[in-house]
């Protein structure tokens, strides 16, 4: 577990994954996607993703975090809600656990961070980051 909540940081307060896809996402992360059933938010851009104790894929939007938020809220209605620690992270499973609840849980990250134009050479709108975290098994 403690090395799956150190990538799984790493990720998210450090921007650390490898690329698997130049601008685009792979097939194969359109399968997984769609398979685990966590829809891409619309407009958004993929960025990168990263594959081994969990599968995680970055995408940007130049949509506000509220209404980022608010969408994928009606998608997922019954998926708790972290919204401590400084992050906003909605999961599915049990409210209330804290990060021990939703390591092995199926993800959403959103969040602002204006390092995406930077790091990924984008338009300077596209500040909110969608992080969807999922684990090899629930």
């Amino acid at each position: 577990m403690k090395k799956l909540l150190i990538i799984t940081l790493a990720c998210f307060v450090f921007g650390f994954t490898v690329s698997i896809g130049a601008e685009e996402l792979s097939a194969e992360g359109s399968k997984i996607l769609k398979q685990i059933g966590i829809p891409i938010y619309p407009g958004s851009k993929f960025i990168n993703g990263t594959t081994g104790d969990i599968t995680s894929f970055r995408f940007a939007s130049s949509d506000g975090e509220k209404k980022v938020r608010d969408w994928y809220r009606e998608k997922f209605p019954k998926w708790a809600l972290e919204n401590n620690y400084g992050s906003w992270i909605l999961y599915n499973g049990k409210p209330g656990g804290g990060p021990a609840e939703y390591m092995y849980k199926n993800q959403i990250l959103v969040q602002e961070n204006k390092m995406l134009i930077e790091w990924f050479n984008l338009p300077a709108s596209m500040t909110t980051e969608i992080i969807v975290s999922l684990p090899l098994s629930e």
